[in-house]
C-alpha cells in the first residue's frame, strides 16, 4: 500500500470530461488548443465571433481562452469562446474583458470610456439563437 500511494503522488493525472458518446470536451491543462468536438460545441453555443455586434462566422474564428493559458486558463467550455482574428488581437487593447455568465454564455464588458457602467454585453445572434422557439413542438 504505501508503494501504490507513492505511485499516485508522482503519478500525472488529468481529469477530463466526455460527453455521453465518449467524445472529448474538457481537456484541463492537458492541451492548449481546443479539439473538435470542443470547437463544434462552441459552434453551436455562439455561431460565430461572440464579441458584441460582429457577425462573422464560425469559419472565420479562433478559439479563446477566456483565462488566459499561460495564466493557467483550462481548455473547456467554460474558458472558451469563439473570436474573429481581429477582435482576438484587439479586444484587450480596446480595454474589453469577456467572462462567461451564470448561464453559460460569453458576455462582454465594455470599457468605461465607452460605457461608465460597463453593463456585460452578449452578441445578438447568440441572444437570438437561445430565444428562437423551436420549429417543432
Amino acid at each position: 500500500m504505501p508503494e501504490l500511494l507513492r505511485l499516485a503522488g508522482e503519478a500525472e493525472i488529468y481529469p477530463v470530461v466526455l460527453t455521453t458518446h465518449g467524445k472529448l470536451l474538457d481537456l484541463g491543462r492537458t492541451r492548449r488548443v481546443a479539439n473538435k468536438h470542443q470547437t463544434l460545441a462552441l459552434i453551436a453555443r455562439d455561431g460565430g465571433c461572440s464579441f458584441p455586434g460582429c457577425q462573422h462566422p464560425p469559419e472565420w474564428c479562433e478559439r479563446h481562452h477566456i483565462l488566459p493559458w499561460h495564466q493557467n486558463g483550462l481548455t473547456n467550455l467554460r474558458n472558451l469562446t469563439l473570436l474573429c482574428s481581429y477582435h482576438h488581437r484587439h479586444f484587450l487593447d480596446c480595454g474589453w474583458e469577456v467572462r462567461l455568465n451564470d448561464d453559460g454564455l460569453p458576455e462582454w464588458i465594455p470599457p468605461r470610456y465607452l460605457d461608465p457602467d460597463q453593463t456585460p454585453m452578449i452578441n445578438n445572434r447568440i441572444l437570438a439563437r437561445i430565444h428562437q422557439t423551436p420549429l417543432l413542438t
